[in-house]
C-alpha cells in the first residue's frame, strides 16, 4: 500500500523528561518527571463564619490562635480521609481528595471530611466560653488538569472548574453546613441523605447548578459504577441456567446435531466468564475451540476476527511484508487444508488482497469470490467438526463487527445445525444487531446476580483475605448484581487490609465504585515507570507492543520489565503470548484502558499519539503498517490532514478488494477528520482526494443516478474548479457528467465534458482522451446523434490498450475499451449494420474476460443482449440476459439486475407468455428507476407499450406513451422517439385509428432517418 504524504517531525517525539544520563533505566537513579495529567478531583472549600467579627471580639493574639485551631481541624479531617490540603487562604482552607492519589471513593471522603469539620466545630463551640466557630463549606468534583512541578507535592498548579464551583458553592451555604454539586450528589449515593436545593446560579457558570445540602449520614450504603468488561478465574456463580443450555447445545452437536446462540449482557455481566467456565468444563474435554475476536479499532476493516486468526495459525509474524504474509497463507491453505489452486485463489483475493491485483478469475466479482471463501472457509471450520468431537466456535464482541464478517458470521449460523458444532456470538445489548439478535441464534440474556449469588461470589473472590460478614453486606449493597463489580470491590477489599485481622471500618463505607477511581487507585500505588508504561500503553491500544511502548519510554531494559511485571502485579495489564514476533501485552479489560486513557491530558495525549505514529513510521520500524490504526492516531494526535490521508489509503484498499461499505466507512471517517483542518488549499486538496473515491465507490454500490453519487461529485467539482492540477483529477469531471447522463440532463453532461477536451487540447494524455470521446459519443447516442456518437466511441475503441490503460480502472471505475464497445455496438447496431453491432458486442465481453473487472464484465453481457433486442434475436438475448440477470444478483448490481429483467422480460413475451413477460418487464423498470436512471425508460416504455396492446390493455399503453413523450421531450433523449412513435401506430391501430396510425408510422421513419437509425427506417 502507498503511504500517504505524513509530516513527521521526531521519529520518537517523546513526551517524558529524559534525565541526565539521556535515557532512565533502574540503574540510573533518575525519577520520572510526570507531565500534566487530566483526572477526576474532588475539591472541598472550607471558609471560617464571621472571622471579622471573631478577630474584633477576640484581638489578634486570640485570633490567630483560634485561626491555627480551626486549620489544624480541616486539616486532620482531610487528612483523615486520604485528602490534602491544597492551600490556606487567610481564614479558608482548600482541600483536595483525588491528587496525589486517586482513591475509588474520593468524592465521599470529601463529604465525610466536611461532616467531620461540621461536627467538630458544634463540640468545640459548645465547650468554649463566648464565642462560637463555624464554617460554610463547597464541594465540587470534575475533571481537572494538574501540571505537576518538582518539589510540588499539593497541586499547587491545578487548572478546572470544579475549583470555581466549590468557592462559589461554598457562598451559597448556611452558617455550619456543606453544599454539594449534582456530581459529587450522584457518586456518593446514598451513602448521606441529602437535602435538594434546587438549581441555583452560580457565579461565572453560564447554566444553574443543582445543589444539594449535606444532612445526617445514613448507615446503609448502595451504589452504582460503571462497568468493567473481563473474566476473573473464581467459582461461576448465578448461571445454572445459561450453563445447562450451552451444555445441552454441545450434547446435542456432540450426537451430530448442530445450533447457534449469541449471549447478549451489559459490559462485566460475565459473557466471557460462561464461555471460560464451558471451556474448562471437564464433560467438555473432547470439544475443540476456537475464537474469533471482533476488535472496536477495526470496525471497518473486512474480516478483520477472520483475517487475524488466520495470521496467527499461518505463522504471520507482524513485521513480515505482505508478499511474506500472501506466501505463508498460500501454504496454509495448499499444504494444510489441501485446497486446490482455484480455491486458493479464491481465498487469497479475500483474505490476503493487497491491491487491486487480482489471482483468481474475475469474471465471478469479489462478491462471489467472498462467498465462495466463505463456504471454504465454512467447511474448513466444520470439517473438524464430528459426533464425539464437537466443535465450540466463539465469535466475541460482535458489536464491534466489520460487515463482510457479520455476513460470514451469519453464514456460519445458518450451517451450523448441519454439523457437529455450536457457533456462539456475544455482545452487548447495543450495535448493529440490536433490533435483530436471533439472526446469530437462540438469545440468551444474562441478568445480574441476586444478593445470595453476590455474597457467594464475593467469598470466593476475596477468600485470601477472609472477608467478614460487614465487608460481604457492604458487597452486595455496592455491587448491584454485576460479577465483575463484586469480584473487583472483594479483591479491593482484600488488598486493603488481607494483612489486618478483622475490617475496619475506612474500608467498609459506603462507597461508590467507579472504574475511574479504581484504576486510579491502582496507578497511584504504581512506581513512576510502571505508570509511564501503562500510560503510553493506553495510547497506544487495547493490546499493546511492547517493542513501540518500550522505544517510547526510553526505559532500560530492566526497568522496563519491572514495570510490566507492577502492571501483571496490579492485574492491570498482562503479558501476551505475542503478536507475531514481537512481545505484547494488553490490558485486562478495554474499559481499564479506557480509564487509564482518560487520566493523560489533552496535549499529552496529542504528543503520544505522535509519538506512536511517528515510531510506527520510522524506516528502522519494521512493522506491517495498518492504515486504519494509523489514521486513528494522527486523528488523535491532532494532524487531521494527515489522518484523512490514511483514511483515504485504507478506502483505496477496501475498494480495491471490492470491500464498498469499509470503503465509504472510511471516506466518512476521513472527511468528519478534515472537518476541523482550517479552509485552505491544503484542506481543499485532501477533500477532493476524498471525494474523487467517494463519488466512484458510490456510483457501484448505489448506481450512477444515485442522488449521493451525484452531491459527492458536485462537491467535487467545486473544489476540483479551485485546483491548479487537473490531470490527474479528470476522473471527477469524468463522474460528474456521468451523473447527469445518468439523471437524463444531457445538456450538463455535454458541458462538463467540454471540460475534459479543453485540458485535452491543453495538456494531451490517454486518460482525457478516453473520457472525453466516451462521454461525448455515450451522450450523443442518446440525443440521437449517431454519426457523432459513431466518430467519438470509434476514437475510444481505436485508442484503448487493455494492458496500457489497466490502471485506468482504479480512478475512474469504468473499463473504457468494454464500456465504449458496448456503446459503439448499439450505434452500429440502430445504423442497421447489426452484424457490426453483434461483433462488437462480443468484444466488449472479451475484453471483460481478458481485464477481469466485475463491472466491466456486466457491461460486456448488456452488450450482447441489448443489441439483441434491437436486432429482435430472441435466443441469444434470452441467453446473455439469463447469464446477466444471475451475474448482477451475485454482484450487487441494481441496473444491471433492471435491465436483465426487463429482457427477460421481453424474451417471455416473443415467446408467447406475454402476462408473466409483462410483469417482469414491469419489475426490471421499476427497479431501473429507483437507480436514479433516467436514460432508457423511454425504450423499456415501448417494448411494454407493445406488449400491453398485444394482450389487450390500451389504456395503460397510452398512459405509459403519453409519459414518456414527455419524458423524451424534457431530456432531449431523441433515439428513441422512432421507436416511441412506432408503438404509438401499433396502440392507434389496434384502437381502430388508422390514419392516425399511420401518420406516426410517417412520424417514426422521418425521425429515424434524422437519427441516420436506418434499422427502425427498415423496419
Amino acid at each position: 500500500m502507498p503511504r500517504p504524504a505524513t509530516t513527521s517531525t521526531s521519529k520518537t517525539m517523546s513526551t517524558f523528561t529524559r534525565g541526565p544520563s539521556g535515557r532512565l533505566d533502574g540503574s540510573s537513579g533518575q525519577e520520572w518527571s510526570a507531565p500534566s495529567q487530566n483526572r477526576q478531583l474532588t475539591v472541598m472549600f472550607a471558609d471560617l463564619v464571621g472571622s471579622t467579627t471573631l478577630l474584633e471580639e477576640q484581638g489578634p493574639e486570640a485570633f490567630s490562635d483560634l485561626l491555627r485551631v480551626y486549620h489544624n481541624l480541616c486539616t486532620e479531617a482531610t487528612r483523615a480521609q486520604g485528602g490534602i490540603v491544597a492551600n490556606y487562604l487567610g481564614d479558608g482552607v482548600i482541600s483536595y481528595f483525588g491528587y496525589p492519589r486517586g482513591m475509588e471513593d474520593d468524592p465521599l471522603r470529601a463529604v465525610q471530611a466536611a461532616w467531620t469539620i461540621l461536627q467538630n466545630l458544634k463540640q468545640m463551640s459548645g465547650k468554649s466560653a463566648g464565642f462560637t466557630l463555624a464554617a460554610r463549606i463547597g464541594i465540587a468534583t470534575g475533571r481537572v488538569l494538574i501540571h505537576e512541578k518538582p518539589g510540588d507535592h499539593y497541586g499547587e498548579n491545578v487548572v478546572g472548574a470544579c475549583l470555581n464551583k466549590a468557592a462559589r458553592l461554598q457562598a451559597l451555604a448556611l452558617e455550619n453546613t456543606a453544599i454539594v454539586c449534582g456530581a459529587t450528589r450522584k457518586l456518593v449515593g446514598k451513602a448521606f441523605e441529602f437535602e435538594d436545593l434546587g438549581q441555583q446560579s452560580l457565579k461565572g457558570f453560564e447554566r444553574p447548578e443543582a445543589v444539594y445540602r449535606i444532612k445526617p449520614r445514613r448507615r446503609k450504603g448502595l451504589s452504582r459504577f460503571e462497568a468493567l468488561r473481563g473474566e476473573r478465574r473464581t467459582p461461576l456463580v448465578g448461571r445454572a441456567e445459561e450453563l445447562a443450555l450451552l451444555r445441552k447445545m454441545m450434547a446435542q452437536a456432540s450426537d451430530g446435531g448442530g445450533g447457534a446462540a449469541v449471549l447478549v449482557g451489559e459490559p462485566g455481566i460475565g459473557k466471557s466468564r460462561l464461555i471460560d467456565t464451558l471451556r474448562h468444563d471437564e464433560a467438555q474435554e473432547s470439544v475443540r475451540y476456537l475464537s474469533l475476536q471482533c476488535s472496536p479499532i477495526h470496525q471497518f476493516s473486512a474480516l478483520h476476527p477472520v483475517k487475524d486468526y488466520l495470521d496467527w495459525v499461518s505463522g504471520v509474524n507482524a513485521d513480515d511484508p505482505p508478499e511474506t504474509r500472501r506466501d505463508k497463507l498460500r501454504r496454509l491453505f495448499q499444504s494444510a487444508w489441501q485446497a486446490n489452486e482455484e480455491q486458493t485463489a479464491v481465498l487469497m483475493d479475500v483474505v490476503a488482497s493487497s491491491g487491486p491485483g487480482q489471482e483468481a478469475n474475475a469474471d465471478i466479482g469479489i462478491l462471489l469470490k467472498r462467498r465462495l471463501a466463505f463456504q471454504i472457509l465454512s467447511r474448513k471450520v466444520f470439517s473438524t467438526a464430528m459426533p464425539g468431537r464437537p466443535l465450540f466456535l466463539v465469535f466475541e464482541d460482535v458489536h464491534w463487527i466489520d460487515p463482510t464478517s457479520a455476513e460470514f458470521l451469519e453464514n456460519l449460523v445458518r450451517n451450523a445445525p448441519d454439523h457437529a458444532a455450536v457457533v456462539l456470538a456475544t455482545t452487548r445489548p447495543e450495535g448493529p444487531f440490536a433490533d435483530r439478535l436471533n439472526t446469530f441464534g437462540e438469545v440468551v440474556q444474562l441478568d445480574r446476580l441476586s444478593d445470595a449469588e453476590a455474597v457467594e461470589l464475593a467469598k470466593a473472590a476475596g477468600r485470601a483475605a477472609g472477608l467478614d460478614g460487614k465487608a460481604l453486606q457492604a458487597i452486595v449493597e455496592k455491587s448491584d448484581g454485576v460479577p465483575l463489580f463484586i469480584e473487583e470491590y472483594a479483591l479491593m477489599l482484600a488488598e486493603s487490609f488481607g494483612a489486618r485481622q478483622g475490617t475496619g471500618e475506612t474500608e467498609l463505607r459506603s462507597i461508590p465504585l467507579t472504574l475511574g477511581g479504581l484504576v486510579q487507585n491502582k496507578l497511584d500505588r504504581l512506581n513512576p515507570h510502571a505508570q509511564k508504561v501503562a500510560r503510553i500503553g493506553a495510547a497506544v491500544g487495547r493490546v499493546f507492543d511492547l517493542r513501540l511502548v518500550r522505544s517510547l519510554s526510553e526505559l532500560g531494559k530492566d526497568a522496563f520489565d519491572k514495570a510490566l511485571d507492577a502492571l501483571e502485579t496490579a492485574d492491570i495489564a498482562h503479558r501476551d503470548a505475542g503478536m507475531g514476533s514481537s512481545r505484547a501485552a494488553s490490558f485486562k479489560h478495554a474499559l481499564v484502558q479506557d480509564a487509564v486513557y482518560a487520566s493523560l491530558s489533552t496535549a499529552e495525549r496529542r504528543r503520544l499519539h505522535g509519538a506512536v505514529v511517528d515510531a510506527m513510521l520510522s524506516e528502522e520500524d519494521g512493522r506491517r503498517l495498518s492504515a486504519e490504526v494509523l489514521a486513528k492516531h494522527l486523528l488523535e494526535a491532532g494532524r487531521n490532514a494527515e489522518s484523512a490521508e490514511w483514511r483515504l489509503a485504507a478506502a483505496m484498499a477496501a475498494a480495491g478488494e471490492g470491500s464498498a461499505a469499509e470503503a465509504l466507512a472510511h471516506i466518512t471517517q476521513g472527511l468528519a477528520a478534515i472537518e476541523s483542518v482550517p479552509e485552505g488549499p491544503e484542506r481543499d486538496r485532501v477533500e477532493l482526494r476524498l471525494r474523487a473515491i467517494e463519488g466512484p465507490t458510490l456510483m457501484v454500490t448505489r448506481g450512477p443516478g444515485s442522488p449521493a453519487f451525484g452531491a459527492a461529485q458536485a462537491r467535487a467539482l467545486t473544489l476540483l474548479r479551485g485546483q491548479d492540477n487537473p490531470d490527474n483529477l479528470i476522473p471527477v469531471i469524468y463522474n460528474t457528467a456521468l451523473h447527469a447522463w445518468a439523471c437524463g440532463r444531457l445538456a450538463d453532461a455535454d458541458a462538463t465534458t467540454d471540460e475534459i477536451f479543453d485540458i485535452l487540447e491543453a495538456e494531451p494524455s490517454d486518460g482525457a482522451f478516453l473520457a472525453a470521446h466516451t462521454m461525448r459519443g455515450l451522450v450523443a447516442w442518446h440525443r440521437g446523434d449517431n454519426a457523432e456518437a459513431l466518430a467519438h466511441l470509434s476514437a475510444t475503441v481505436e485508442r484503448y490498450d487493455p494492458e496500457l490503460h489497466r490502471e485506468f480502472y482504479t480512478r475512474f471505475l469504468k473499463e473504457f475499451g468494454v464500456f465504449g464497445r458496448f456503446y459503439l455496438g448499439l450505434t452500429h447496431t440502430v445504423m442497421g449494420e447489426t452484424e457490426a453491432g453483434a461483433r462488437l458486442a462480443r468484444s466488449a465481453l472479451d475484453i471483460a474476460k481478458l481485464v477481469k473487472r466485475p463491472h466491466a464484465f456486466g457491461f460486456g453481457l448488456l452488450a450482447n443482449f441489448v443489441t439483441a433486442i434491437l436486432r429482435d434475436d430472441v435466443p441469444t438475448a434470452a441467453r446473455y440476459s439469463e447469464e446477466s440477470l444471475e451475474f448482477s444478483g451475485r454482484q450487487g448490481f441494481p441496473e444491471f439486475a433492471a435491465m436483465s429483467l426487463v429482457c427477460q422480460g421481453w424474451v417471455k413475451v416473443r415467446r408467447g407468455q406475454t402476462e408473466a413477460g409483462i410483469r417482469q418487464m414491469e419489475e426490471g423498470a421499476q427497479l431501473w428507476a429507483i437507480t436514479g436512471f433516467e436514460n432508457w425508460q423511454a425504450f423499456f416504455a415501448t417494448l411494454l407499450s407493445d406488449a400491453y396492446v398485444a394482450v389487450g390493455r390500451l389504456d395503460d399503453a397510452t398512459v405509459l406513451l403519453d409519459r414518456h413523450d414527455e419524458r423524451v421531450a424534457r431530456f432531449g433523449e431523441a433515439q428513441f422517439e422512432p421507436l416511441l412513435a412506432r408503438s404509438r401506430a401499433m396502440l392507434l391501430s389496434a384502437g381502430g385509428d388508422r390514419q392516425g396510425a399511420a401518420r406516426s408510422l410517417r412520424v417514426a421513419e422521418d425521425r429515424a432517418r434524422r437519427n441516420k437509425a436506418t434499422l427502425w427506417v427498415r423496419g
